[in-house]
């Protein structure tokens, strides 16, 4: 299914702002022309939800803690790990200077699309 409407109900509930809302399309979008995978609420429900609350965090500057260093340790072994790094810094382009505690989340989502 489609994740247009999981968007719309956070746009307009007031959980994400219009110009995060266009950020996460383009995330979207870069994911289909850029990667070969189409983000769908079968494969990446969990990833755009918390990207949009990331988003919103960051524009309210209300950041999380950072991943315990154990989780961070597990999430640097994973296969795709270095990939879904590039991946990440590719998304700031779209998105903005991602902080780093938003970042290893972000990371360890795109780790699972991989």
């Amino acid at each position: 299914m489609d994740l247009t409407l999981r968007l719309n109900i956070l746009r307009d509930a007031g959980q994400l702002s219009q110009d995060n809302y266009d950020k996460v399309i383009k995330v979207i979008e870069y994911f289909e022309e850029k990667r070969g995978i189409k983000l769908l609420e079968e494969n990446s429900a969990m990833f755009i939800t918390h990207l949009c609350s990331a988003l919103s965090r960051i524009e309210n500057n209300d950041l999380v803690n950072k991943l315990e260093e154990v989780v961070a340790q597990s999430l640097k072994e994973d296969k795709n790990y270095e990939k879904a790094v590039l991946v990440a810094r590719d998304l700031e382009n779209i998105l903005g200077e991602i902080p780093e505690s938003e970042f290893d989340f972000i990371v360890m989502h795109v780790c699972t699309l991989l």
